[in-house]
């Protein structure tokens, strides 16, 4: 399996997560990816159609949005992230999948990447929560977000 090149809106969500500073922050690559009935279907970043790519970067900032909020599960969130970061002394990153359903809102949400502690406080904040849009309607579910955190300074 060839390594992959970060492509140009991986690089610039990686920017734009440095220039916004502390906080939890996503970026990284936007991963349109498979329904289970649609496997045949994945299609990479530097694959997919221009509409996908633009609802990918919509949810993504919503994501980040929904992260970096003051509020209690936001905070244990940050806490634990940071904690593990320390440990281990990187950056973590995971994949998150969304499936997103017509009206957008979140209908279901996994992660790769990360404890089961902190997955269950994702898929709390994340569930049910509006993207503000509906999918493209020929768009591949779930949605895959390669997502790195860091903890606020």
């Amino acid at each position: 399996m060839s390594k992959q090149k970060r492509s140009p809106l991986a690089r610039l969500a990686g920017a734009l997560a440095k220039w916004l500073g502390s906080g939890i922050v996503a970026t990284g690559a936007l991963l349109p990816g498979p329904a289970p009935t649609q496997a045949a279907a994945y299609r990479s970043v530097e694959g997919a159609p221009a509409a996908w790519l633009n609802y990918a970067s919509l949810v993504q900032r919503r994501v980040q949005d929904w992260l970096g909020q003051d509020d209690e599960p936001g905070r244990r969130l940050r806490a634990s992230l940071e904690a593990r970061s320390q440990q281990r002394g990187a950056t973590p990153s995971f994949i998150a999948r969304l499936w997103i359903l017509a009206n957008g809102k979140i209908e279901r949400a996994d992660f790769e990447g990360i404890d089961v502690a902190e997955a269950v406080a994702l898929r709390a904040l994340l569930a049910g929560r509006d993207v503000g849009a509906p999918p493209p309607a020929d768009m591949s579910q779930p949605l895959h977000l390669k997502l790195s955190l860091r903890g606020q300074n």
